[in-house]
């Protein structure tokens, strides 16, 4: 038997389960709160793997654990987040047959100053989901953008509205409430959506916006958040996202949670991401609108000019037009939730990039 480990609990178990389905694998601790809380450490197998994954709480539980448990697993993979762990990482040199992986499953907090750190663990596989230059000629890192979606559906909690969402019928275009909404964040590191608004003639005044955080408690509990989307993204008209990085930034990129809700309730949305994105989904078959109103998008300006052209055509257009257009790509944007879930339930790949690093 092999064994996998991860320490910590809050972002590692999302994406664990993310991974590999949480219907494809057996918790073996007690499943009881008080029980949870009191415990040190988290057990789960995964029959095909023939691997028993191990979450331990805190860094010390995991140091705290003998050389012995480890010695009697035929080989073992840690899962090696916080790179500022230097015990964490003696230890793990020091195991025999072990291997170091990161999974890099959301870009967003990603520093340059990370990268002499993370040569100097030298890990065996990097499994990101974020396109970072520094690695593009790394034998051993693996890219796919759509990773951070596995993560977001459990860190989220998207996964108990997929049911809910089965059952629900999609709204169709409502002349009763405004023609295009979004949710505008603008604070110093992203006042690139206030000029990029008002870059736009017109955009503004036809926009109905949001701030996603407006006191305290919103700023305190920001998981609960995540579910005002169900409101705000299903029962609005159209959708302008603007993804977390600036669309001009071209040499890095990662999808967000702003993305994986357009896509997974399924409704007509405009994406203000960089190009390297827009057609990254696009050849995924994701059916992102920007394309409606701009056949070809290999440029910042290009992204601009889909949004352009959009706001020009909802400005002149009657709403008898607007409507009829808004439910012709209802019916296109549908498909983008079916593709969503074919990736979400394909544990394929992953089950593959574990078993190819136990067999090396």
């Amino acid at each position: 038997m092999n064994l996998c480990i991860f320490v910590g609990y809050s972002n590692q178990i999302p994406i664990f389960l993310g991974l590999f389905g949480k219907e494809n694998l057996i918790y073996e601790s007690k499943f009881d709160a008080a029980d949870f809380d009191g415990n040190s450490k988290q057990l789960y197998f995964h029959k095909n793997l023939n691997t028993k994954f191990i979450f331990y709480r805190m860094e010390s539980d995991y140091l705290n654990e003998s050389d012995s448990f480890f010695s009697a697993f035929e080989k073992t993979i840690v899962i090696i987040e916080n790179i500022k762990a230097y015990h964490t990482i003696k230890k793990t040199k020091e195991l025999n047959n072990c291997k170091k992986m990161f999974i890099w499953h959301y870009g967003e907090v990603f520093e340059k100053g990370f990268m002499k750190d993370i040569e100097n663990i030298n890990y065996d596989l990097i499994y990101s989901g974020s396109k970072r230059p520094e690695f593009e000629f790394n034998d051993n890192f693996i890219l796919d953008l759509e990773l951070p979606f596995r993560y977001f559906r459990y860190y989220i909690g998207y996964v108990w509205l997929e049911g809910l969402l089965e059952n629900m019928e999609i709204p169709k275009y409502n002349k009763n409430i405004s023609k295009l909404f979004s949710y505008v964040r603008a604070h110093a590191n992203s006042s690139w959506r206030t000029d990029f608004i008002k870059e736009v003639n017109g955009l503004e005044e036809l926009l109905s916006k949001k701030d996603s955080a407006n006191d305290a408690y919103d700023l305190l509990y920001p998981k609960y958040k995540h579910f005002e989307a169900i409101n705000d993204y299903l029962y609005c008209n159209f959708n302008l996202i603007f993804e977390t990085l600036n669309p001009a930034n071209t040499t890095e990129c990662f999808i967000t949670e702003k993305t994986f809700k357009g896509l997974f309730f399924g409704k007509p949305f405009l994406l203000v991401t960089s190009e390297v994105v827009l057609n990254y989904l696009k050849n995924r078959g994701y059916y992102i609108l920007n394309f409606e109103f701009k056949d070809t998008i290999t440029s910042y300006q290009d992204v601009k000019q889909s949004i352009k052209n959009f706001t020009n055509w909802i400005q002149s257009a009657s709403e008898d037009e607007i409507e009829n257009k808004y439910n012709e790509f209802l019916n296109k944007s549908i498909n983008n939730r079916k593709i969503l879930f074919e990736y979400l339930n394909d544990y394929s790949q992953s089950e593959k990039i574990f078993t190819k690093l136990l067999n090396n």
